[in-house]
């Protein structure tokens, strides 16, 4: 299973990870430092504290295999 990694860092010095399940095949690195400046911009999700900056992008490639059930 691929999930989208988007790493962000707040006002207070913390992080604030968003992961997205399943993003598009051939996402571009240029999509996605579009959309996490408008995340930033914006400041569309509500944290402890405000976003600040973008940290980091990633996909993460994760294999599950399933022993029982």
């Amino acid at each position: 299973m691929l999930t989208l990694v988007l790493t962000f860092k707040l006002q207070n010095g913390k992080t604030f990870r968003l992961s997205i399940p399943d993003p598009k095949p051939n996402l571009t690195a240029a999509e996605v430092d579009s959309v996490m400046n408008l995340i930033v911009q914006k400041n569309i999700f509500v944290t402890s504290d405000p976003i600040v900056e973008k940290v980091s992008a990633r996909i993460v490639d994760r294999e599950v295999n399933t022993l029982i059930g």
